[in-house]
């Protein structure tokens, strides 16, 4: 698999449809601020093969499209979510009560099998779902998203080892930089604090101008994943007769 030409692609892709076209950079920051409804929808529309990239037109559609894709998420983290509330269920209830000197809150032990139970989950179901989304979004049909056994196939056809890699590769080139934009307003919010005296203001204004410069950048980062995952869905071998 060439890996560099996916990247190539994507990087190409998310440069001609969103740093070249400045209205559409902010429609998608709009998408973004309302919940990321209208950008699960835009997001749907790269999945389905989209050259180059689609306007962010037709709101009301990105909407019904972006809240199918969130509930496609949601029924695929349903065993995470019941884990997690089995592991952490009692310690919750204990903070949510106030009661801070009950046996559940100051005996509470996480049941390690439990969470890794959970992490298992989470590593699996992160492999399976960039497909899962796929196919939902080229056939809109919620059974597609949920068709293990066509999921594993197309998975098998990319090639497990070459499809896991490829997942690693796209998650260091997202994550990194999202982590050192991070690390960059942390120090700027503690040189504030520590010329400021740590005054509220300063550090409310660090605040706000951190959450801007993610929501800025934050249209970049997944159009360039939603374009690179494509990629590497389609680059499936053809499905047997």
């Amino acid at each position: 698999m060439d890996y560099r030409e996916i990247v190539r692609d994507a990087l190409t892709y998310t440069r001609q449809g969103v740093f070249e076209r400045g209205s559409r950079w902010a429609h998608l920051i709009l998408a973004v601020i309302l919940l990321s409804i209208p950008m699960n929808g835009y997001i749907m529309r790269i999945y389905r093969g989209e050259t180059p990239a689609p306007e962010v037109d037709r709101w009301g559609r990105l909407c019904i499209d972006g809240l199918k894709l969130m509930i496609v998420g949601l029924i695929w983290s349903i065993p995470i979510l019941v884990i997690w509330t089995v592991t952490y269920g009692s310690l919750v209830r204990a903070i949510l009560s106030g009661n801070l000197h009950s046996p559940a809150f100051t005996h509470w032990t996480p049941n390690m099998g439990l969470v890794l139970l959970m992490y298992l989950f989470e590593i699996a179901i992160g492999i399976l779902l960039p497909v899962a989304s796929i196919r939902f979004a080229r056939s809109n049909r919620f059974a597609e998203a949920f068709n293990f056994r066509a999921i594993v196939d197309h998975i098998g056809r990319i090639g497990w080892i070459g499809y896991i890699l490829g997942l690693i590769i796209v998650a260091i080139l997202v994550a990194v930089p999202i982590m050192a934009v991070v690390g960059i307003f942390v120090l700027l919010g503690i040189m504030t604090g520590l010329i400021t005296g740590f005054s509220l203001a300063a550090i409310r204004g660090t605040i706000i101008i951190a959450v801007l410069a993610i929501l800025l950048i934050s249209p970049i980062f997944v159009v360039f994943q939603a374009r690179y995952w494509t990629r590497l869905y389609d680059s499936a071998a053809p499905a047997a007769e």
